[in-house]
């Protein structure tokens, strides 16, 4: 919202009231209430919120609804377009259900995003395992979907902001010595955020450990945490400090982080806490993997589990060299993967994209068009947009007639191959160009023949009546590659989207793909 303020849009924050709005005021951004809202699941409440959010949007003349969270993502969306706002985009911070929830919850939450997502132009996912789990079971349009990734600001949240003295200074004032080691946390009082297992683990630590944790009451919430609890806390040496708007000084005091939550989408505060350097135990779910590399910048530990959190957090503790070195690689991952304004740049990128689809570019005219590229490996959540580039750039080609499902399988099968490799340039949205090869080109197609071979049968079936096309499904499913010369590397597919080309994208994904295969001990690749 800051970014659009300062590109001269006139940006609104439309929620129910709350204590972030002052803040939200102060940097310049109108915020207009939406008193019928609220946390709890109160349909009355939440049909009386959507019309209130309808008659915002026909009286500011919206142009971009972009929509957060479970409930205003759910009724934002069909309300924006309802209310013929141009552009609708939904940031998903976590889906509100995963594979350990019960059957129905998770029908009912899959069905409601699904039907929701027909409303939107876009849908941003923030962490990996949503975006693959969506593509999976269709619950929402595949080339309207794209990996959003979360940040922070890396200029706040940076250790070397604050120097020893500082970190004694507020040591201090939590009452906390030099020799103790001091664990903090961050997160509203809910039982969903793992607070009764932080509890239960702090009160079996040793005496030298300090713990404490920071963020506001919600009430509002089912799961909300009391008065009744703030005592059982207090009795296991967890220091309660509420809303703090200085948590980088905090983060700054601490030895380490924990985050004990059953449910994230992409947590900030373990980000934060990365980029400040700090080892991080946190609950091994969606969302807290993106952020812990298990035995690299912290440990992840079974959800609700308050004996594996306490050896965790004792195991660290008490390994000051482990600490170190868990320290700096939080730090060196924040710097590399948690940058907010890439997540900025790609949000605007997907305004534009949407825009230019539509036909409206004018609605977006000042902002950022496109981000420069990121060469980085493929998931197999890019495996759509790299059928659609293959398909786009070679649509002459035999893999493009025998349809996006083969096309499909192919890349899900390259992906699967630990001898190949495959890279896209991610432009932000979506990937804009990819290379993909293999170490040996058969040895490659026989993995294919035995992993996907039947599904790619039956997708293509329609296709291999004609004879001249089974005969060359088959002399390509037979080809070993190389030519008498002893080279089994080859450069399979390459291609780059219509508007990125004469920008010398195409070379840096060739240089990239070259380094990578002399990485594997490769000496020379085929390229037909």
């Amino acid at each position: 919202m800051t970014e659009a303020e300062r590109l001269g849009w006139d940006a609104i924050g439309v929620s129910a009231p709350g204590p972030y709005v002052a803040e939200i005021e102060q940097l310049g951004i109108r915020h207009l209430p939406l008193p019928t809202s609220s946390r709890g699941w109160n349909p009355l409440a939440d049909v009386r919120a959507a019309v209130d959010l309808w008659r915002i949007l026909r009286r500011e003349r919206i142009d971009i609804l972009h929509t957060h969270n479970p409930k205003p993502g759910l009724y934002g969306r069909i309300v924006g377009r309802l209310a013929g706002v141009p552009i609708v985009v939904n940031t998903v911070h976590g889906l509100y259900a995963g594979a350990g929830d019960r059957l129905l919850k998770r029908l009912v939450v899959y069905l409601a995003e699904a039907v929701a997502s027909r409303f939107s132009d876009a849908e941003l996912m923030q962490n990996i395992e949503d975006l693959e789990l969506t593509n999976r079971y269709h619950i929402t349009r595949r080339h309207r979907t794209a990996l959003l990734g979360n940040g922070v600001d890396l200029a706040r949240f940076d250790p070397d902001r604050f120097d020893e003295a500082e970190r004694r200074r507020v040591r201090e004032e939590l009452g906390v010595g030099d020799d103790q080691i001091l664990v903090g946390t961050v997160g509203r009082l809910v039982a969903e955020k793992g607070y009764p297992e932080l509890v239960a683990a702090a009160a079996s630590l040793p005496g030298r450990y300090a713990v404490v944790a920071i963020g506001p009451d919600d009430p509002e919430k089912p799961d909300a945490l009391g008065t009744e609890f703030a005592a059982t806390a207090s009795a296991a040496g967890v220091r309660l400090l509420g809303m703090r708007t200085d948590v980088d000084r905090l983060y700054a005091a601490m030895d380490l982080f924990v985050l004990a939550s059953h449910r994230e989408g992409f947590p900030r505060a373990a980000m934060e806490a990365a980029a400040m350097g700090l080892p991080v135990v946190a609950s091994d779910i969606r969302g807290c993997r993106q952020v812990v590399d298990h035995g690299g910048n912290g440990v992840l530990v079974p959800v609700g589990d308050a004996t594996a959190l306490a050896g965790a957090i004792t195991a660290i503790g008490e390994d000051p060299v482990t600490r170190q070195a868990m320290g700096d690689a939080s730090h060196r991952k924040a710097r590399a993967e948690f940058d907010e304004d890439q997540v900025v740049r790609t949000v605007f990128s997907t305004y534009h994209a949407v825009a230019k689809r539509k036909g409206i570019a004018a609605v977006v005219a000042d902002a950022p068009e496109s981000l420069t590229p990121v060469i980085r490996p493929a998931t197999l959540a890019d495996v759509p947009h790299l059928a659609r580039l293959h398909r786009e750039a070679i649509a002459t080609g035999f893999l493009p007639s025998l349809g996006s499902g083969v096309m499909e399988r192919l890349y899900t099968a390259l992906l699967g191959w630990d001898d190949a490799v495959v890279l896209v340039a991610d432009g932000g949205w979506r990937p804009v160009g990819f290379v993909a090869g293999v170490t040996d080109t058969g040895a490659f197609y026989r993995h294919f023949l035995r992993r996907h071979g039947a599904g790619a049968g039956m997708a293509a079936a329609p296709r291999l009546v004609r004879p001249s096309v089974l005969r060359r499904a088959w002399e390509t499913v037979r080809y070993g590659g190389g030519g008498g010369d002893g080279v089994a590397a080859e450069l399979l597919s390459m291609a780059v989207d219509d508007g990125m080309r004469r920008r010398g994208l195409g070379k840096i994904l060739g240089e990239d793909f070259l380094t990578a295969m002399t990485a594997r001990g490769v000496t020379a690749v085929r390229v037909v």
